[in-house]
Order: structure tokens, then sequence, then C-alpha cells
């Protein structure tokens, strides 16, 4: 019962100017990409990411989805104050994929997302409303 969907979301951004590393664009998490945890991929004064999803019915309110995620900070990494992500020995680039549940709810649909990442690496993400 009802629709199916192919979704697709291209996002990017620069920083210019000065930069505190607090303000650098973080990637990697369930809004970002999933199968790695929140700012375990990427921290950069750039980045770009991108994600492909099927969403298609299970039974009543649950769904489904398959997804694949992909992130880069676009080599930036360096060019923050601290390299935070260098410090921290974040790859700066990787792909995330997996599977989704979705219930729909009062409060929207409710997510689970098990992903895995290009680092050989898992994660089970939760969330209220889609990705986007």
């Amino acid at each position: 019962e009802g629709p199916q969907a192919l979704a697709f979301n291209i996002q990017g951004g620069t920083i210019l100017g000065d930069l505190p590393p607090y303000e650098a664009f973080i990637i990697g998490g369930s809004n970002s990409v999933r199968g790695f945890a929140e700012g375990d991929l990427a921290s950069g004064r750039s980045y770009l990411q991108a994600t492909a999803e099927y969403r298609f019915p299970i039974f009543s309110v649950i769904g489904g989805a398959l997804f694949v995620d992909a992130g880069t900070d676009l080599g930036s990494a360096g060019s923050v104050p601290g390299e935070p992500g260098e410090q921290r020995d974040l790859p700066g680039t990787g792909l995330g994929y997996g599977l989704g549940v979705r219930v729909q709810s009062p409060l929207g649909p409710i997510r689970v997302d098990f992903g895995l990442n290009t680092e050989g690496d898992s994660r089970l993400h939760f969330g209220i409303g889609e990705k986007f």
C-alpha cells in the first residue's frame, strides 16, 4: 500500500573568510552520510554530499528504504584552524549504503536505518522525519 519513490538530494557549501573550527562543516551521521557516526567522515571548510534513496511500502504504516549516501570535504580539512579532521584522522571522502524501516506516526515517519561504510564499519541510525 502507498507509493514507491526514488528520492535524490545533493548539498554543498563553502565558508569564506575567518573560520572558527567549531563552525566547520561536519560530515557523517543520520542526516548526512549514514554508516558513519556524527562527524566521523569529515570536517572541512567546504563539503559536497549526495543521496539516492528508494522508498517503498511494506504493509499498512510500515515502509522501507534502500539508500546510498556519499560525502566529501573536497580536500578542505587542512584549511580549518587546528585541522580537527586531520587530528582525528578522518577519511575526508566516503560512501555509506544500507537499508531502513519507516513507521508512519502522528509525529511523522520514524526511521531506523542500518548503514555500512567504505571504512568497513556499520552503524544503526534513528530519526524522526525523512532525511530530506
